[in-house]
């Protein structure tokens, strides 16, 4: 995808980014890109500007993927969220104005939990210093486009993740139920970030389903943190998961 400047020098590459507050050709992007439709999927045209991401846990295999809390309950994911199985933050300075914008989350059950009664996610976003006190397991993050060579800045790890409290800046975004019975190895969840609200796929009762969940659109500025967390009643057996993710940064 060539791009053009308004002196109409044409390049492959990205343009010079434009900061805040600063004049640009017609309506643009901070990369001084205007704005038009793509030709293609719009995945694509990020792709090809070197701007898309995904993620995903370093380990396939099939059953140490990456192990999920031993008994993850609602007082760990309800406004107090401790125990995220997704952690995601742009580690940015405000002066690099870089945002990050979540595509989709994708986590699929390799081995289920044990005792627990249904299966739940509650979903929160937070600014400022990392929250992190125990680590989790560092996700893989790829460029999809071999010919680019930028690398992304968003940070992504999962599994057994421990935080501390919100801030006042917290804000939950939504929470629900996905079955109404302990997860089933093979289920899929698939959260989807600003998309069309849908009621997704019929849940069938002791055989693996694929779940939609939609969620709003989600910006990470700089110090920005979205935590993702499965919780379910009783559960004292940890889950395993396969999870992967996309996302875009401007």
């Amino acid at each position: 995808m060539s791009t053009k400047n308004i002196d109409g020098l044409s390049s492959r590459g990205l343009p010079s980014k434009l900061g805040n507050n600063t004049r640009g050709p017609a309506r643009v992007d901070n990369y001084g890109n205007l704005f038009a439709l793509p030709i293609g999927n719009w995945r694509h045209a990020l792709a090809d500007q070197g701007s898309y991401f995904i993620a995903h846990n370093p380990t396939n295999d099939a059953s140490t993927t990456l192990a999920g809390h031993a008994a993850p309950v609602l007082a760990d994911a309800d406004a107090t969220m401790t125990k995220p199985l997704v952690f995601m933050r742009n580690p940015t300075a405000a002066s690099q104005d870089l945002r990050c914008y979540l595509d989709f989350i994708e986590i699929e059950v390799v081995t289920a939990g044990a005792n627990g009664t249904t299966s739940n996610w509650a979903a929160q976003i937070d600014t400022g210093t990392t929250r992190v006190t125990t680590a989790g397991t560092a996700f893989t993050s790829v460029n999809p486009n071999m010919q680019s060579t930028a690398t992304p800045s968003l940070a992504v790890q999962g599994g057994v993740v421990v935080v501390g409290a919100e801030t006042s800046s917290a804000r939950d975004l939504g929470f629900g139920q996905i079955r109404a019975a302990i997860e089933v190895i093979g289920d899929r969840w698939t959260f989807r970030f600003g998309g069309e609200a849908t009621s997704g796929s019929n849940v069938v009762a002791a055989a693996a389903s694929r779940h939609l969940i939609n969620l709003p659109p989600v910006v990470l500025g700089a110090t920005d943190s979205f935590l993702l967390a499965m919780y379910a009643p009783s559960q004292s057996v940890a889950s395993v998961y396969k999870v992967r993710c996309g996302w875009w940064e401007v």
